[in-house]
C-alpha cells in the first residue's frame, strides 16, 4: 500500500477552522442574519466565500501547483525501492511500490522511467512472473534502455526465456495472459445471480423488492416476500468510484484491476495509473481528462472531506457524458422535477445517459440541514476546487467562455461532494497477509494456521469508494439485515444476512455497527455526518456489544467449523444454518454465523486467485475469522 496523498499541513477543514474564528464566521453569520430561505443562504455565502479568496493566498497556504512529471523524483523513487531490493531478505513487493512511483513520476522516454522498467522486471523474475518481466523488458527497451546496461535486460530476457520453455513441459495446461493488456478477473466459481425473478424495468433488482416511503423512514427499500439468508437481492454497477490514493501503484485507475507488476502511467499526472492503453483511453474519454491535472491536489487539501472525493469523479463523468450539448443538459437539469425522479421505476432496459444521471441527481445532499459553518466549508473547498479545475483541466477551454457553465460545474462540485459524503459505499476486496500470533487479530480475514508463529489471513481492505443509485436507498441500521459483496467485474451484489420477513424494510450499515462501537459514538457519528438518529433496537436501549461476547452469545456455530474446510462448502452450512426454523436472532447484534456469511461470499465472489501473489499454490484457505473466533471460544472454555 502506497502514502496517503493527504498532507496534514494543507488540510482544507483544519485551515477552514481556523480562518472561520478569525474572520470568515462574524463575515457569514453576519451577511446571512436575516435569511432563512436555505438556497438563498446558500447563495450569500458562495458571495462571501469568493470575495475572500480574491485576496487570500490559498494557493500558497495549500502549496498547489501543477502536477508535473519530475526526473528527480523519479530517481528517488527508484533509489528506495533498490534500497529494499536486497538478495534474500528483500522487501520486494515494497520496492515494486517504489519502482512503479518511479514510472509515474519520469518523464517519456526518459533514462529514469527506463531503468524503473528494468528494475520492476527484477521483481517480476523474484516472484517467477516470467511474462510480465518480459513485458517490463519490452517497456524499459521501448523507453530508450541505456545502451551501457543492455546486457542486463538482455540477460534477464534470455533466462526467462529459458524459464518459459522449461515450464512448458511441466505445466502444459497452464492458462496463459497477456501482459499488457486488460484482463476480466475469475473467481473461479459461477458467477454470482439473483435468486428471485428480476424485476421487468429494473434487472439488477429483484421483483419482491420495492422502494416505499414515509414521514418515519423516508425513501426505504421493502421485500413483499420473505427472504432466506444468503438471497441476492440486488447486483448493480455505480455511477462512479474512484480508487483510493493508497491503491494507485498497486491497481489500474480505471478498471482497478490489482497489475502493480505491468502498470502504466498517465502522462498528464502521476496519481493514476493503467493496466493497459485501452484503460487509459477509456479512463480519458469517460472522465479523466476532467480530473487529471488537479487528482493531487485534491487528495492533499481534502482533509475530512476524503469520502467526498468520489463527487469529483461524479461530476467528470457526467461532464463527460454531456459536453456535446451542455446547454440541452443545463436546461434539462434547471427543469427537472426531483420527486418524480425514483431509479426504481426507470426502465434500465432503454435508460439513457441522462435518465441515469438523474437517478444520481436526486440523492440526499442535506444542504438544508447544514449549519452554516458546515456550509460554508463545503462552499471553500468546492469554490477551490473550481478554481483548479478551471486553470487545469479540459474545464477550462469548455467554460471560459460561458459563466453558465462555469457556475454549472460549481453548482454540480457542491452537490456531489455533499451527496458523496452520506451516499458513498467502499468498494472492498481480499487481501492475502500473514499476521503475527501477537498481534490483535483481524476479525474480518481468511485464512488458516501455517505454524505455531503465523497466522495467514485474507482481510477485507477497502480500495475504492463509490455511488450506487439504487443500494443507496437503503436505510442504515447498527444491527443490518443485508450485507454488500462487491465483485470482481466491479458491480456490488446485496444479499440478505438473516431470514428477512414480508413486509420489513432492508438495512444495510452506513460504516458504524452495534459491535465494538460505543452506543454514543455510534449516535454521535450518525449524527454529525448523515443528520438522523438512528432508532434500531441497540440504538433505542443504548447497548453494545463486543465480538468476544458475540462469540460466547452463539456457541453453536462451532459444529460448523469442525465440517467447513473450503470456501465453497462454507455457504450451503451457513446459509442452512442462518435458516433453520427455529432459529432466534437477537436484535442489538449480529450473531457470529451472521458475520461469516457475507466474508464466505467475498471470498467466493470477491477474490481471484491469480492476483494473490502470496498464495503460491493458489488455493482459497479457510476462513480467518473463523479461526479467530474459534481462539476465541476455546479461551473463554478455558
Amino acid at each position: 500500500m502506497s502514502e496517503k496523498l493527504s498532507d496534514d499541513k494543507c488540510n482544507v477543514t483544519k485551515l477552514f477552522d481556523k480562518l472561520w474564528r478569525e474572520s470568515l464566521k462574524q463575515r457569514i453569520i453576519e451577511s446571512t442574519k436575516d435569511q432563512q430561505d436555505k438556497e438563498k443562504i446558500a447563495e450569500i455565502i458562495k458571495r462571501e466565500i469568493d470575495e475572500f479568496l480574491r485576496t487570500f493566498p490559498f494557493r500558497d497556504r495549500f502549496k498547489l501547483q501543477p502536477d508535473a512529471k519530475d526526473n528527480a523524483k523519479a530517481v528517488a523513487a527508484r533509489n528506495r525501492g533498490n534500497e529494499l531490493f536486497i538478495p534474500l531478505i528483500g522487501e520486494y513487493l515494497e520496492s515494486l511500490q517504489h519502482y512503479n512511483e518511479s514510472i509515474a513520476y519520469s518523464e517519456p522516454g526518459s533514462e529514469a522511467r527506463a531503468l524503473a522498467y528494468g528494475n520492476r522486471s527484477a521483481v517480476c523474475l523474484k516472484f517467477g512472473l516470467y511474462e510480465e518481466c518480459l513485458e517490463n523488458i519490452r517497456l524499459a527497451r521501448a523507453s530508450k534502455y541505456p545502451v551501457r546496461l543492455a546486457y542486463k535486460l538482455k540477460k534477464r530476457e534470455q533466462h526467462v526465456k529459458r524459464c518459459i520453455d522449461k515450464d512448458a513441459g511441466v505445466f502444459p495446461d497452464r492458462v496463459k495472459h497477456t501482459p499488457g493488456k486488460y484482463r476480466p478477473r475469475d473467481s473461479g466459481h459461477p458467477a454470482l445471480k439473483l435468486s428471485y425473478e428480476a424485476h421487468f424495468n429494473v434487472p439488477q433488482l429483484v421483483k419482491c423488492v420495492e422502494l416505499r416511503q414515509n414521514k418515519e423512514f423516508g425513501r426505504h427499500l421493502v421485500t413483499t416476500q420473505n427472504l432466506k439468508a444468503g438471497d441476492v437481492f440486488l447486483i448493480e454497477k455505480p455511477y462512479a468510484n474512484l480508487l483510493c490514493d493508497t491503491e494507485r501503484y498497486k491497481r489500474c485507475a480505471c478498471c482497478q484491476n490489482d497489475d502493480r507488476f505491468t502498470l502504466i502511467p498517465c502522462e498528464g499526472c502521476t496519481v493514476a495509473m493503467y493496466c493497459s492503453k485501452e484503460c487509459m483511453d477509456q479512463a480519458h474519454k469517460q472522465y479523466h481528462r476532467y480530473e487529471c491535472g488537479v487528482l493531487r491536489d485534491c487528495w492533499r487539501i481534502v482533509g475530512l472531506f476524503v469520502k467526498g472525493m468520489v463527487g469529483l469523479r461524479t461530476v467528470a463523468t457526467a461532464f463527460a457524458s454531456f459536453d456535446q450539448d451542455l446547454e440541452g443538459w443545463n436546461d434539462h437539469l434547471n427543469t427537472l422535477d426531483e420527486t418524480k425522479v425514483n431509479a426504481f421505476t426507470v426502465d434500465w432496459n432503454k435508460a439513457t445517459v441522462s435518465d441515469i444521471y438523474d437517478t444520481v441527481h436526486v440523492l440526499a445532499t442535506n444542504q438544508k440541514r447544514r449549519s452554516r459553518k458546515d456550509l460554508a466549508e463545503l462552499i471553500f473547498f468546492a469554490s477551490i476546487v473550481h478554481r483548479l479545475l478551471l486553470e487545469r483541466t479540459d474545464f477550462g477551454p469548455l467554460c471560459e467562455s460561458s459563466q453558465t457553465r462555469s457556475k454549472l460545474l460549481f453548482d454540480l462540485l457542491l452537490r456531489h461532494v455533499q451527496i458523496s459524503l452520506i451516499n458513498k459505499k467502499r468498494v472492498l476486496h481480499m487481501e492475502r497477509e500473514e499476521d503475527d500470533e501477537e498481534e490483535e487479530d483481524n476479525y474480518f480475514g481468511f485464512g488458516d494456521s501455517v505454524d505455531e508463529a503465523k497466522k495467514i489471513n485474507h482481510s477485507e481492505q477497502t480500495h475504492a469508494i463509490a455511488v450506487y443509485p439504487l443500494s443507496s436507498m437503503l436505510n442504515h441500521s447498527c444491527v443490518p439485515n443485508v450485507a454488500p459483496i462487491n465483485l470482481l467485474d466491479g458491480r456490488c451484489a446485496y444479499i440478505a444476512g438473516r431470514p428477512i420477513a414480508a413486509g420489513e424494510q432492508l438495512f444495510d450499515l452506513y460504516d458504524v455497527s452495534s459491535i465494538n462501537y460505543h452506543w454514543s459514538l455510534r449516535k454521535y457519528c450518525l449524527k454529525r455526518t448523515f443528520f438522523f438518529k438512528c432508532h434500531c433496537a441497540a440504538c433505542q436501549q443504548n447497548v453494545h456489544v463486543t465480538l468476544d461476547s458475540v462469540v460466547r452469545a452463539d456457541p453453536n456455530y462451532t459444529l460448523l467449523l469442525r465440517v467447513l474446510d473450503k470456501v465453497e462448502h462454507k455457504i450451503p452450512f451457513l446459509v442452512q444454518y442462518l435458516n433453520h426454523a427455529k432459529r432466534h436472532y437477537p436484535k442489538h447484534y449480529l450473531m457470529a454465523t451472521e458475520l461469516l456469511l457475507p466474508h464466505a461470499f467475498r471470498m467466493r465472489h470477491g477474490y481471484c486467485k491469480d492476483d494473490d501473489i502470496r498464495n503460491p499454490i493458489r488455493e482459497v484457505d479457510d476462513t480467518g475469522l473463523v479461526a479467530t473466533l474459534s481462539r476465541i471460544l476455546l479461551a473463554s472454555q478455558i
